[in-house]
């Protein structure tokens, strides 16, 4: 712009001047369909943001196990499955009576049959021969859980058959969940 000696003065300040308006006519804020899409943008972000604050999240734990007899325990009721897994120490914690429970169980022809119920007693099973205080040793350790189911079952008739236990632990606010991950 102001490189050339032999240029006066006045013509490179018009020169100068016509490129900023140049400049001002490129500078267009937006088209009537881009106002559009930023309104959208804005309008999905302030919904996720909205739903991590109010918005819930239902978790659960799936446990994968067997099912045993009921051992003639009084506790032990028709439509009442008893299964053995291994679950991690920190999961038993959020287990209580009463939680709402499926439980998924084998057939002898490979399907599975589901029943819906609760949690009625979560107990922590010791195997036979071990001394040990477990505690300090794993992670994990074997429990007991019986869950009632409605309706009649004959859970006793299919003792050693693979089940599947999902047990509902409740449901956060996503941004809980994320605060909770990191500490």
């Amino acid at each position: 712009m102001f490189n050339n000696p032999l240029e006066s003065f006045h013509d490179t300040v018009a020169q100068a001047k016509n490129e900023r308006e140049q400049l001002d006519r490129l500078l267009t804020i937006s088209t009537p369909r881009e106002r559009i899409l930023v309104a959208i943008v804005a309008l999905l972000l302030v919904v996720g943001v909205a739903w991590l604050f109010l918005g819930t999240v239902t978790r659960s734990i799936a446990l994968d196990g067997f099912v045993v007899a009921s051992e003639g325990s009084s506790n032990a009721q028709d439509g009442s499955v008893r299964a053995i897994a291994w679950l991690d120490r920190d999961a038993v914690s959020g287990i209580r009576v009463g939680m709402p429970a499926v439980v998924q169980l084998g057939t002898s022809n490979g399907a599975t049959e589901t029943h819906e119920g609760e949690v009625a007693e979560i107990s922590a099973v010791r195997p036979a021969g071990w001394h040990g205080t477990g505690r300090q040793m794993a992670p994990v350790s074997i429990y007991r859980i019986e869950v009632s189911v409605s309706g009649d079952l004959d859970a006793d008739g299919r003792a050693g058959r693979n089940c599947r236990v999902f047990i509902e632990t409740g449901s956060r606010s996503p941004i809980a969940l994320l605060l909770t991950r990191r500490s």
